[in-house]
Parts: structure tokens; sequence; C-alpha cells
């Protein structure tokens, strides 16, 4: 069977946009590109549903919950949407979707039944977990080692290690890199930082108020730009008055421009609590910024110490600030960023990675 006659699943029914829904979005185009017959489910009225349908993808709308798969008309109506469309693969991304598609793939005769992982949380050992896992799914596609080990943990005696697959998240390495524009032109001798990401707990942008708090003590001229629009901007801002800095730190919002956003640093500094693989890291490598993050999760996998940025303890902000400084004082030597890039976090090259799975 040729690779145009395969038909592939793209389910995703997240009601919010994040890191795995744009990897969906990205990758189910691409395939459709590669001659694939590509079929992308989501929840109505969901971004990516909105997104998927202006770029003129194959979209089917329905509603998943975490109980659906104890719903056996809903398994049924998978069951045969799977087999009237004669569904090669599918790819699945949140648990509720791999409990009910998953369950109806295989009753349906899916060859390929791919459960993508994009968070490092614990696997919980369940009867259902372990069901899933051994008797359902075929490839448990991880975007860092990290996931994988987390997957692992505690799971050891009966976790199938030999269906789990890493692919990287990636970019395109041969692209060449726009630098012509600035979103922000620093004044003088200051240092320009930067962070990007959705304004959550998660992303931890409460430590960049500390940071800027700490600099500000010690008289160092800087800005602090923020991209990225969430629930915690007031809280935020809140905090930015009352540290004072309200001259240094600017919520920038959301930023469509990023090329320009990333032209205009000296360092990118990163306070995710946690991430499975951070797409914003690639990209802030790919545009030659050096990076200072906490040494947690996949964190290590991408920036590498002393090489394209420095790793803080955890949550410790005075490290934070000497490595920001360090870095500052003491630039990276970024002539093996390129490389270091397109051997791990090409997306082509990743991608075929799972075209090899699919086909």
């Amino acid at each position: 069977m040729t690779e145009s006659k395969k038909t592939v699943v793209f389910f995703n029914t997240n009601k919010a946009w994040g890191g795995g829904e744009k990897w969906h979005l990205t990758t189910c185009g691409e395939l459709k590109r590669r001659g694939f017959e590509t079929i992308l489910v989501a929840n109505d009225g969901s971004e990516i549903a909105k997104r998927a349908t202006a770029e003129g993808q194959n979209v089917y709308r329905f509603r998943v919950g975490n109980m659906s798969f104890l719903n056996p008309i809903k398994i049924f109506i998978f069951f045969l949407f799977f087999k009237l469309k004669g569904v090669d693969a599918v790819i699945m991304n949140l648990p509720a979707d791999l409990k009910v598609a998953g369950i109806a793939a295989r009753l349906a005769g899916v060859k390929r039944i791919i459960y993508r992982r994009g968070m490092p949380h614990p696997l919980r050992n369940t009867v259902l977990n372990r069901f899933l896992f051994q008797k359902i799914i075929t490839h448990v596609v991880v975007n860092s080692k990290e996931i994988g080990r987390s997957l692992k943990q505690g799971n050891e005696a009966w976790f199938p290690e030999e269906k789990m697959v890493l692919i990287y998240n990636g970019v395109d390495t041969s692209r060449p890199i726009d630098k012509s524009r600035k979103l922000y032109e620093k004044q003088g001798d200051e240092m320009v930082i930067g962070n990007a990401g959705r304004l959550t707990e998660q992303k931890g942008q409460k430590y960049l108020v500390e940071l800027a708090k700490l600099l500000k003590s010690e008289g160092i001229k800087f800005k602090i730009l923020i991209a990225g629009e969430g629930e915690l901007r007031q809280t935020l801002m809140k905090l930015i008055d009352e540290a004072r800095v309200k001259e240094e730190v600017r919520l920038l919002g959301h930023v469509s421009d990023m090329p320009a956003f990333f032209n205009s640093l000296d360092v990118f500094v990163f306070t995710s609590l946690f991430e499975g693989s951070a797409n914003t890291l690639i990209e802030t490598l790919q545009y030659g910024v050096p990076i200072v993050a906490w040494d947690v999760s996949s964190n290590p996998e991408i920036v590498v110490d002393s090489q394209n940025g420095f790793l803080s303890p955890p949550f410790d902000v005075q490290d934070l600030k000497f490595q920001t400084i360090k870095l500052l004082k003491y630039p990276v030597d970024l002539t093996k960023n390129s490389e270091f890039l397109r051997q791990r976090f090409d997306y082509y090259q990743n991608l075929q990675i799972l075209v090899n799975l699919v086909i």
C-alpha cells in the first residue's frame, strides 16, 4: 500500500490551545501535503478546530469527556467512524481521547494506535492504564527523555518500554532567520531579557518579577519583556507594581511577530516549573539567543550548560540572577548551536520518524 492511500486520524478534543494542539495541527497539515489522507477530530468550538477549518483541513467535531469510555454508544460511534473511513493510524494526545478512541480503534482493526505524551506527569498504575498501554496502544510517542522516564517510573514491572518512541519537537533548521526587525530597541547598555508563554502558574513568570527586583537593587540597567496572555495577567501586574519595577518589566500581551521579539533580546530567561519539551526554547536557540533556565524536566535536553546557556537550581532566583549576569559578561560560544539544532530538533527529520510509524 502506498503512502498516498494511508488514512491517518489526528484525534485531539482539547478545547484549549497549547503545544500539543499546535503539533497536531502542523503535523496533520504536513502529512496531508505528503499525500496522506488526513482527518482531524476536534471538539466543536475549540481553537484547533477553528484553525484547521481555516486551513481547509478535513475536520470532524465530536465531544469527548473523561468518562466517555464508559458509554458504549460513544465507543460504537467511533468504531463506525474508523471503519467507514478506512483508518490506518490514529494519533491521540489526551488521556480522555485515548480511553474512548483508542478502544474503538482497536475494535475497528486500526493497525497503528499511537498515543503522544506531551507532559512529564506520572502514569498511575491502574488496571485501566495497564490495559490501555499493554493491549490497546501500539506506540507511545514522547517528545523528551524526561517524559519517557516519568511514564516508566514506578511502572517498570508492566510498562511496555519497547513501544516507546522519542520524537523531539522541532523547527525548520533550513529556514533562513530574519534578523531585519526588532520589537524593542535597547537603550544604551541596558540588558534586555525575554520570556514568552501563557501567563499561568506553570510558566512561573512571578520569578521574573523577583529577578527584576534583585537586578534593580544592584543598580543594573535592564528591561524584561514578557510575551503572552493568560489568567495571571492581573496578578503579575500587581506583583510588578508592589516590587516597584513597572519601568523595567513589560507585559507585552500576545506577540504575533516573534522573530522581532527574539531579535530584541540579549538573553532568554525561562521560568517554567515543568515542561514536556518546550518549543519556545528550541525557537529561541534558532534565533541565536542564549538561555538561562531552571534545571528541571526536559530543560537539560535543550539547554546544554555553558554551550548555549546556563541551568540554575530549581526556583533559586539568586542563582538565576547570577547566571543571567554571567551570561552577559561572559557570552557562551554559540558556534555549535546550529549543528546541535540540526541533529536533535530538525522538524522534518523528526517528522520522518512519525511517518515511518504510520506506514
